[in-house]
C-alpha cells in the first residue's frame, strides 16, 4: 500500500475514532444531566427526611439528648429543653449536658467509658429538684472505621413505675409476713417461739423500727415484757423489767376499743416546727431542756415518738399488747389501721388456742405426776410392808421420795432421849453424815421439831441466821431450803424425815402434804417393826433359853449348840444363803439337839462307851425334837433341818437312812457343823482334838459322811482362831 493509502486509513481510523469520542460525549452529557437530577432529587428527599427526623426527635416526650466528645450537647428535643427550664435550644446547645440537665457534678458513668462501650447501656438516677426517678438509655454513634463520634441518651421517667413497684414490693412483703404470721398462728403452740415469729412479722408489716410484746399476767393483771425485734441489747434488760399496767390510759383505750391505738409520747427535735406543734406552749430555747408529754412512758426508749398500740383479746379476757414503736412520727392510713386489727385478730386466736393448749398439756403433767405419785406412793407403802425391818423401811422411803418431790436430799434422823440427840439411819444427798452417826440436839434446830411435834418449813436458810453447826455445814454444801416432819409413834416423836433441796423456796404445800403422809406411814410401819422385833427377840430368847436347858444337863455339853450354831451360819455365809435362810439356820442350829432333852444324863456323862441300846436311845433324839416343835407352825421350815441332821451323804446315816441332794442344806450344813464341835471339845471317854485332825477327818469323810459343798465351805472359811475347845 501507497502512503496516500496510509493516510486515508489513518484518516477514516481518526474519523472514527472522533465519532466514538462525540458519541461517548453526548452520552456522558446525558448521564451528567441525569447526576444532576438525582442529586437534586436526593437534597430533596434528605431535606424532607431531616424535617420528618426532627419532628420526631421533638414528638417524643422522653428527655432526648446528643453530645460529643467533650459532653457538649449537640442535639436536644423539646422535652429536655422543657426538663431543663431553658427557653431556646440556643441556650442549650454547645454547653455539658449535666451542667443543663441533669445537674450533676460530672457526666454518667457510662459517658466516661463510651469509647469501650459496643452497644445500648443503661443506668438510673434520682433527680432531686422534682423527686423523679430515671432510666438513662445510651447509645454509642460510630464511625466506619469504629471511632467514637456522638452519645444519643433517652431519659425515661421510671418515677410512677418505680413507686408501682415499691407499692407492689410492699404488698408482697406484707403479705408474705401476714402468711408468715398465719402459719406461725396455726402451727405454733410454744407462746414465746409464736410471738418472736410475730414480733419480727410486726416490724417488717408495720415499717415500725422496734416491736415490742407483752403478755397479760391475769393473777398479777399487769401485761408483762415477751418478745422484741429491733431493740438494742443493751436496752433489753430494761424492756424485761418494765411491764405495762391495765390503768395506763393508751393501754385502756386500745383494750376497751378493741382495736389499733396511735399514741403520740414526745416530738424529736428535728420535727419540731412542723408538726405536732400543739403540744407545746412554746419552742425551747438553746439552752432549754426539749419537754416532753407523757415523759415517764417509755422514757427508756430513745428517740421514739409514736407509738402503735395493737391490743390482743381472748373470748373472756385480755391477752396482750403489741407495740410498734418509730422515731418519727407517723401518719397511719385506714388501710394501715385495718392490717394492725387484723393481726390483732389472727394473733389473739393463736394467742388463745396456745394457752389453751398450754393449759391442756399442763393438767396432762399435772394429771401424769399425780398418777405417778399415787404409783409411787403405793410402791413405797408395798415396800414397807413387805419388809419388817426398820433399817430396810428407811433406807426404801428415803430413796423413792425423789420420784414424787424434786429434791437433793432426804434422810430420817430417829430421836434418842437418852443422849439427847438424833442416830441417822437411812438417806441420800448429802456426805456430811455417815450412817448410824450421832449428832447432839445442840448442833441443830431439828430438835425443835422434836419439842413442837410439827413440821418445820425453811424455805431460805441463809436468812436464818445465825445457823447451828448442823445447819451451817448444810449451807456450805449447797442446801438452801428443807422440810422436817416428825415421825411419831403412839403420839411421841420418835424420828425425823428430813428432805432439802439447793434452791431457795423449794417446796410446795403440796409437798408437804406428801411428806406428811410418808410419815404417818412410817410411823406405823417402825411401830409394826419394833413389836415384831421384840416378839422374835422373845421366841429367840425362849429358843436359846431351851437350848441352854438342854446343854446343861451335862457339863461336857454345854455351849454346845451356840458353838454349833456359829459354826453353821459361818458356812451358809461362805454359801451365800439369804438373810431370811441365814434366820431359818439359826434357829436350827440353836434346837438340833432339842431332842435330848429327854435323854438321861447318865447316857451323856458315861465316861466308857455306850450300850447298843443306850446308843438307840441317842440316835432317836432327832426324831424327838422333831416331834417336840412339830405343834409350833412358825419352826414349820426348820423342823426337816433338825430331824436330819445326823443324815449321812450317802445314805448310812439315820434316822431314815436318806441320802445325797435329800438331806435338807440345813441338816447337811449343821451336819458338818456338828462334828466340827463334838471332834473338839473334850468328852467323858476323850479328849477333844486338834483342828489338823478335825480337818483331816472332813476331807476323808467328805462325799461319804459329809456334802462335799458344805466341807469346801467350812475349809474356805476357817480360820484357827475361830475354833473353840470347850474344857468345862
Amino acid at each position: 500500500m501507497d502512503d496516500k493509502d496510509k493516510i486515508i486509513e489513518e484518516l477514516k481510523a481518526g474519523l472514527a475514532k472522533a465519532r466514538e469520542m462525540e458519541r461517548n460525549a453526548e452520552e456522558s452529557g446525558r448521564s451528567m444531566l441525569f447526576m444532576l437530577e438525582d442529586l437534586n432529587e436526593a437534597v430533596s428527599r434528605i431535606k424532607t427526611a431531616k424535617k420528618e427526623w426532627e419532628a420526631t426527635f421533638d414528638s417524643i416526650s422522653d428527655p432526648l439528648f446528643i453530645h460529643d466528645r467533650e459532653m457538649m450537647l449537640v442535639r436536644v428535643n423539646r422535652a429536655y429543653l422543657t426538663a431543663s427550664g431553658e427557653a431556646e435550644f440556643k441556650d442549650v446547645i454547645g454547653r455539658p449536658y449535666y451542667e443543663v440537665f441533669p445537674k450533676m457534678e460530672g457526666p454518667f458513668k457510662m459517658c466516661l467509658k463510651a469509647e469501650e462501650l459496643q452497644g445500648e447501656e443503661e443506668e438510673e438516677f434520682s433527680y432531686p429538684l422534682t423527686n423523679r426517678v430515671f432510666k438513662v438509655r445510651f447509645y454509642p454513634i460510630k464511625d466506619v472505621s469504629g471511632g467514637y463520634l456522638y452519645s444519643i441518651h433517652i431519659l425515661e421517667d421510671i418515677t410512677e413505675a418505680k413507686r408501682a413497684a415499691e407499692r407492689l414490693k410492699e404488698e408482697v412483703d406484707v403479705t408474705t409476713h401476714l402468711l408468715m404470721i398465719s402459719e406461725a398462728t396455726a402451727h405454733t403452740t410454744d407462746i414465746d417461739r409464736l410471738m418472736q415469729q410475730v414480733v419480727h412479722c410486726g416490724h417488717e408489716i408495720m415499717r415500725c423500727d422496734i416491736c415490742l410484746s407483752y403478755l397479760y399476767d391475769v393473777d398479777l393483771r399487769v401485761f408483762q415484757p415477751c418478745e422484741t425485734f429491733g431493740l438494742s441489747n443493751d436496752l433489753i434488760p430494761v424492756f424485761r423489767t418494765e411491764p405495762l399496767y391495765e390503768k395506763m390510759e393508751f393501754v385502756r383505750k386500745a383494750m376497751e376499743g378493741k382495736e389499733p391505738v396511735i399514741k403520740q409520747l414526745r416530738v424529736i427535735s428535728s420535727e419540731l416546727g412542723v408538726k405536732d406543734k400543739s403540744s407545746y406552749s412554746q419552742l425551747p430555747t438553746p439552752n432549754s431542756q426539749l419537754p416532753t408529754p407523757n415523759s415517764k412512758l417509755f422514757s427508756w426508749l430513745p428517740d421514739i415518738s409514736t407509738l402503735a398500740v395493737i391490743p390482743l383479746i381472748g373470748k373472756t379476757d385480755y391477752l396482750g399488747l403489741i407495740i410498734g414503736a418509730y422515731k418519727k412520727s407517723n401518719e397511719f392510713t385506714d388501710r394501715d389501721k385495718k392490717i394492725m386489727l387484723g393481726i390483732s385478730h389472727q394473733v389473739s386466736t393463736a394467742l388463745e388456742q396456745a394457752r389453751l393448749y398450754t393449759e391442756s398439756v399442763d393438767r396432762t403433767l399435772e394429771l401424769s405426776r399425780k398418777i405417778e405419785t399415787i404409783k409411787v406412793m403405793h410402791e413405797i407403802d408395798r415396800s414397807i410392808l413387805s419388809t419388817l425391818k426398820a433399817d430396810e423401811i428407811l433406807e426404801t422411803v428415803t430413796r423413792l421420795i425423789s420420784k414424787v418431790i424434786a429434791c437433793d436430799l432426804a434422810t430420817v434422823l430417829l430421836v434418842d432421849m437418852e443422849r439427847h440427840g438424833f442416830i441417822y439411819k437411812a438417806g441420800f444427798g448429802t456426805a456430811l453424815v455417815q450412817k448410824d452417826a450421832f449428832i447432839p440436839f445442840a448442833d441443830t434446830s431439828a430438835r425443835i421439831v422434836v419439842e413442837t411435834g410439827r413440821t418445820k418449813y425453811i424455805n431460805s436458810l441463809p436468812e436464818m441466821m445465825p445457823l447451828l453447826p448442823l445447819e451451817k455445814r448444810f449451807l456450805d454444801e449447797g442446801f438452801l431450803s428443807h422440810i422436817r416432819v416428825p415421825i411419831t409413834i403412839k403420839g411421841d416423836v420418835a424420828g425425823i424425815l428430813a428432805v432439802g433441796a439447793k434452791r431457795v423456796a423449794a417446796f410446795t404445800k403440796e409437798n408437804l402434804s406428801t411428806l406428811e403422809y410418808l410419815c404417818s406411814q412410817i410411823g406405823v410401819a417402825l411401830s409394826n417393826a419394833s413389836l415384831i422385833s421384840n416378839l422374835e427377840e422373845l421366841f429367840i430368847g425362849v429358843v436359846i433359853s431351851l437350848s441352854s436347858a438342854i446343854d446343861a444337863k451335862s457339863r461336857w455339853t454345854a455351849g454346845h449348840s451356840e458353838r454349833v450354831t456359829k459354826y453353821a451360819l459361818d458356812i451358809a455365809k461362805e454359801m451365800g444363803l439369804s438373810e431370811k435362810e441365814l434366820k431359818e439356820l439359826e434357829l436350827a442350829g440353836i434346837l438340833h439337839d432339842v431332842g435330848k432333852i429327854g435323854t438321861y444324863e447318865s447316857i451323856l456323862d458315861k465316861p466308857g462307851r455306850l450300850t447298843e441300846e443306850e446308843l438307840n436311845v441317842i440316835k432317836n433324839h432327832p426324831v424327838k425334837g422333831a416331834e417336840i416343835l412339830g405343834h409350833i407352825k412358825q419352826l414349820k421350815n426348820v423342823i426337816p433341818s433338825i430331824k436330819c441332821h445326823h443324815e449321812f451323804y450317802d445314805g448310812t446315816g439315820y434316822p431314815e437312812g436318806i441320802k445325797g441332794e435329800a438331806i435338807p442344806l440345813f441338816a447337811r450344813i449343821i451336819g458338818v457343823a456338828d462334828t466340827v464341835d463334838a471332834m473338839g471339845a473334850d468328852r467323858p471317854y476323850r479328849k477333844g482334838r486338834d483342828m489338823d485332825v478335825i480337818i483331816s477327818e472332813l476331807k476323808r469323810c467328805s462325799g461319804t459322811q459329809f456334802d462335799p459343798k458344805v466341807v469346801e465351805a467350812f475349809l474356805r472359811n476357817m480360820k484357827p482362831k475361830s475354833f473353840n475347845r470347850s474344857k468345862e
